[in-house]
């Protein structure tokens, strides 16, 4: 059974992931599928507005870290830097999309998880969910393009402190930094989902693309794009050798 779905109704695609186990954590394989998916979805020119899901209870949990395909022990240094670029090159694919993208919330939004859910346009957060942050904690940055998409939201300062603290950021309190736009009640964050894509699908789709890919030009500048990937490689490393 594939980890990643994609079900079209008319000019909205619904894209879920549920790998069945382990929390909805992002294994190497399911990094790939969703990565395979938002390739597919950026050359569907009937579709204009995509929902992106995990299962109903968790959105994900995070980097699946006990699969080793992602860190590649025992290989070069080459070979394990490329491997963990995988995830940040997930990222980028999902944040470049040409349509309109809306992240359908349920449950934990954790690390990679919830920078996947950052990379949309817009995210709808039932009740119950939450996003945290814990790779400093950890020992590692927060890789993946999620640092300059987290400080775009919420502004350094807050994107710091997030990060610093481990913080646990539930949907109320997502609404009113601005890291999702609406806070729903658990279980309806796809219900919700659905209604906003149909409003933005009423727009003529030349004029969303050409709408999107223009704020996204000025407002979404991965500054972090051209070390990021090594810096998480290096501080993974670090965190090897310490732990």
């Amino acid at each position: 059974m594939p980890s990643v779905t994609i079900t079209r109704e008319e000019c909205v695609a619904l894209v879920r992931y549920d790998r069945g186990a382990k929390a909805n954590a992002l294994s190497h394989e399911t990094i790939l599928d969703l990565t395979r998916a938002a390739e597919e979805l950026a050359a569907d020119t009937t579709c204009h507005v995509v929902i992106l899901a995990g299962t109903e209870k968790r959105f994900s949990a995070g980097v699946d870290l006990d699969d080793a395909a992602l860190w590649q022990p025992g290989e070069g240094s080459v070979a394990r830097s490329e491997a963990m670029a995988a995830g940040g090159r997930m990222v980028d694919r999902w944040a470049r999309l040409p349509q309109v993208c809306i992240a359908a919330v349920e449950g934990p939004a954790i690390g990679g998880g919830a920078i996947l859910a950052l990379a949309a346009d817009f995210r709808v957060m039932g009740e119950g969910s939450y996003f945290r942050f814990p790779e400093v904690r950890l020992g590692m940055t927060l890789g993946w393009g999620g640092l300059p998409l987290l400080a775009a939201l919420v502004g350094p300062a807050r994107a710091k402190l997030m990060l610093f603290t481990d913080a646990r950021i539930d949907s109320c309190e997502a609404e009113r930094l601005g890291l999702c736009e609406r806070a729903v009640p658990a279980g309806s964050a796809l219900a919700v989902a659905r209604e906003m894509a149909a409003g933005i699908a009423a727009c003529p789709p030349m004029a969303l693309r050409m709408t999107k890919r223009t704020v996204d030009s000025h407002c979404r500048k991965n500054w972090a794009s051209g070390f990021e990937a090594d810096q998480f490689f290096l501080s993974r490393l670090l965190s090897e050798e310490t732990g």
